[in-house]
């Protein structure tokens, strides 16, 4: 399960995530679709710490992602970009 509770993510003033609520439970596929630009990217990256969140929680199985070791985490995501 992964889970984005509240999560945003900010460039200096530039907001490019903003408050994400998402949950996707074991066994689902899951697609992010929009325009050049509105953070798909960002928020896969994020789930693996590729880049972090600036607030708000991410959490896989039920672990918070920003206590787990980065190396351990990224081992056991798959994921396609583009």
């Amino acid at each position: 399960m992964i889970k984005f509770e509240n999560v945003t993510k900010t460039y200096g003033k530039h907001k490019v995530v903003d408050c994400i609520d998402l949950q996707v439970r074991q066994g689902e596929f899951m697609v992010l679709i929009g325009p050049s630009g509105c953070g798909k990217t960002t928020t896969l990256k994020m789930i693996n710490r590729l880049v972090e969140p600036t607030s708000g929680r991410i959490l896989v199985r039920d672990m918070n992602i920003m206590e787990m070791n980065q190396v351990m985490l990224r081992r056991e995501i798959g994921y396609v970009i583009q």
